[in-house]
Parts: C-alpha cells; structure tokens; sequence
C-alpha cells in the first residue's frame, strides 16, 4: 500500500474514532461468524515424540527444495498437537519462502483468535516486512470479529497491497458494518478507485440498507466523489433487487 494510501486510511479512522463516543454493540449485533471455540490442547507423549523424530529427519535432509517440504509438512503435522513445535518448525524454513508464509499466516491467524496482542508481538518479531504484514493481515481478519475499528486500523498501518489486501479488507468492512456501518462508511470512501473499493461497498450496503435503507441514502447525499456515488447508487440497486426476489 503506497504511504499516501497510508495516511488517508488511518487519519478517517481517527476522525471515525472522534466522531462520537463508542459504543458498545448489542449482542444482537455482533458479526456472524463466531470464533471458534478451541479446546485446550494437550500433546500426547507418542506423538510429540513422533514429531520431534520427525523434525529431526526433515532437518537433516541434504536436499534444499526436499528438505524444505519436508519440515512444512512437519509444521502443519504438528499445529493441531504441538503450536509451539510447529512455530519452532517454521524458523527452520527459507525466509520469505511460500512455505513459510502460508504456515505463518495460519499460525498468526490462531494466535490472534486466542490472545491478538501477543500475536501482534510475535508479528514484530519479524525482520522480513513480506512476513510482518502477512501475519498482521491474518491477525487483522481475527480482530475484525470484536473490533472491526482496531482491524481496520491494524490493516492500513500493515503496508499489505494488491489482492492480499482486497481480501482481508471486504471482511473487516463486512464485520464493521454489522457494529457501525456509518464507521465503515469513511474508511471505504478512502479507498483508491479499484475493485477493493468497489467490493468493499457493494458489501456494505447489503448489510447496512437491510436495517437501515434511510442511513445509507443520507451517506449517500454526503458524498461528493461522483465516482463513489456512482458505486453506492450500483450496490443501492443491487441489494433492492436481490430483495424483490422470491424465496426459493
């Protein structure tokens, strides 16, 4: 993201954040997707045993590419078991390499569902930027479930571009609006002209005019952007249409 995009982002959430006192959401508004609920995770001796054998022997393999498919599949083995063997697992893993970012991002993501502030220093923890802001993109998508306004802050600050962005991006919008559409509203509006933008207010408005079709005409008139406009005005029609079709 360019340091221009950065700026514009976090000075609408600040001004998001000043408008008026937060307020905390009814439980009737809180996002649809629940957080899972993980049981506490425990290793059993055999198989952390297993996976110590196992991390040894991918570790030693001579081939570069071999070995490194190796200890990913050793990583992923033992998420579910042993988290603490599999970040151990990931340091063995060519920095900045596919492997470890996809593995870093499912790792941030659990983390962050379970405890955002220390995901966000191992994070830190980084030196690649590449790694850094995968991780806060995934911890991001987990902060936007109970605070969309954090996310969103966390996601512009993170220098993530291009689709990895994009994607995270609709989510906290699609969170935001079901606590605070009129929120979600200026930090959308900010958005460079694009697919993210687009998506991002076709999504919410589909939340928003469900429950309040007046508001999202009011942001409409306050909009100078004809640009903008012109996508409020497609995902006006878009959501009343879906709504006048019959139930199958």
């Amino acid at each position: 993201m360019h340091p221009g995009r950065h700026a514009c982002l976090l000075l609408a959430l600040a001004l998001a954040g000043c408008d008026k006192p937060e307020k905390q959401a009814p439980d009737t508004a809180a996002p649809t997707t629940k957080r899972e609920v993980r049981p506490q995770r425990t290793t059993p001796p055999d198989i952390g045993k297993r996976l110590r054998s196992a991390l040894a022997e991918a570790d030693g393999i001579d081939s570069p590419e071999e070995r490194e498919k190796a200890l990913a599949a050793v990583a992923w083995d033992a998420l579910e078991h042993d988290p603490a063997l599999s970040r151990e697992t990931l340091e063995k893993l060519t920095p900045g390499g596919p492997e470890r970012v996809r593995l870093l991002q499912h790792l941030a993501l659990r983390m962050a569902e379970e405890n955002a502030d220390e995901a966000l220093r191992w994070a830190d923890s980084f030196s690649s930027e590449v790694e850094k802001s995968a991780a806060c993109g995934q911890i991001a998508l987990a902060l936007s479930e109970s605070d969309p306004h954090r996310a969103a802050n966390l996601l512009s600050e993170s220098g993530i571009e291009g689709r990895a962005f994009d994607v995270v991006a609709v989510q906290v919008i699609r969170r935001w609006a079901a606590q605070s559409p009129a929120d979600a509203a200026k930090w959308v509006e900010l958005f460079p002209p694009g697919e993210s933008r687009a998506t991002g207010i076709q999504m919410l408005v589909s939340e928003w005019i469900a429950t309040d079709e007046p508001a999202v005409t009011a942001w409409r008139s306050t909009v100078r952007d004809e640009s903008i406009r012109s996508e409020i005005d497609s995902a006006i029609h878009d959501a009343q249409k879906k709504s006048r079709l019959p139930e199958q």
